[in-house]
């Protein structure tokens, strides 16, 4: 399996798995009252509609170079991550201020056997589908699919959450304080929202390096400084700076070893193959 194709099939699995997660979520959420519930099975729906988004923005980072695109595709991906960070904060964000509203408003209660039924099944099919997803992001490197699994890395923990607040709220209604049972739930979507809110900005943060054409990761850098070395290449003489599933490469070469500049190109793309990266390299020559 090529990484294009096993990048493409993690991405509709994802998609198909978010749409199902979204809309039985919503549907327990409105029935049982609960608005941890609806922040989960929202995030769903919110992950199915991103999953698209980095399906589209694959198809278009593959096509070609043309006249309106001269040098490609290369920031469609880099792009497609930050949307999915800033609007994944933005649900997180709003999720807060909705649990606030509701802690203000004097809690709400909630049917707890539908919502332990909910905890379970989610909870197991978000595992099965982010342990799907990491055996395709083995074949195929690629930014849009390890924001992917970041995404369903961050559904799976929460939807254990959400499991272990309803469990500990039905204890709570068996104690003599099951009159504050009716603040668990807000007081959950606060704990969940706002200890997930570092990840969609970390999300941001990555994708707006690679959108700056940031230095790559310093194990790509060394791999490919160590196969140029081999024509007195120095490490100095070599600038990388990963976007997407794209690694650019400038090498700055002399008269003498302008002579292998085919090698070095050849050698800094089948790098690139085993990283299951594509190579964009270009060589200067420095004179003086």
């Amino acid at each position: 399996m090529t990484p294009f194709v096993a990048e493409r099939r993690a991405l509709r699995f994802s998609a198909i798995s978010a749409s199902l997660f979204a809309f039985t979520g919503l549907a327990l959420g409105l029935t049982s009252g609960s608005i941890t519930i609806l922040f989960d099975s929202g995030y769903s729906l919110l992950s199915l509609v991103l999953a698209s988004l980095s399906l589209f923005a694959l198809q278009q980072a593959r096509k070609p170079a043309d006249d309106h695109y001269p040098f490609g595709r290369l920031t469609v991906e880099p792009l497609a991550v930050l949307l999915k960070g800033v609007v994944i904060a933005m649900v997180c964000i709003v999720s807060l201020v909705s649990a606030v509203w509701s802690l203000l408003d004097g809690g709400r209660l909630v049917t707890l056997d539908l919502a332990l039924m909910f905890g379970v099944v989610n909870v197991t099919g978000c595992l099965l589908t982010w342990w799907w997803l990491a055996r395709y992001a083995r074949v195929a490197r690629s930014s849009l699919l390890a924001a992917e699994l970041r995404q369903w890395q961050m559904d799976t923990w929460l939807s254990a959450a959400v499991m272990l607040g309803f469990g500990l709220t039905w204890l709570l209604t068996q104690s003599p304080w099951a009159s504050y049972a009716r603040f668990a739930d807000p007081v959950m979507v606060l704990i969940i929202a706002g200890y997930f809110l570092p990840m969609p900005i970390r999300m941001v943060k990555g994708a707006l390096r690679e959108l700056m054409f940031g230095g790559s990761c310093s194990s790509v850098r060394q791999d490919v400084v160590e196969d140029v070395a081999d024509f007195d290449v120095t490490a100095d003489d070599v600038r990388l700076a990963q976007v997407g599933s794209f690694l650019m490469v400038d090498i700055q070469l002399d008269k003498e070893q302008f002579n292998d500049a085919q090698e070095i190109v050849d050698s800094v793309e089948q790098r690139c193959k085993r990283l299951n990266l594509r190579p964009v390299t270009s060589l200067t020559l420095v004179t003086g």
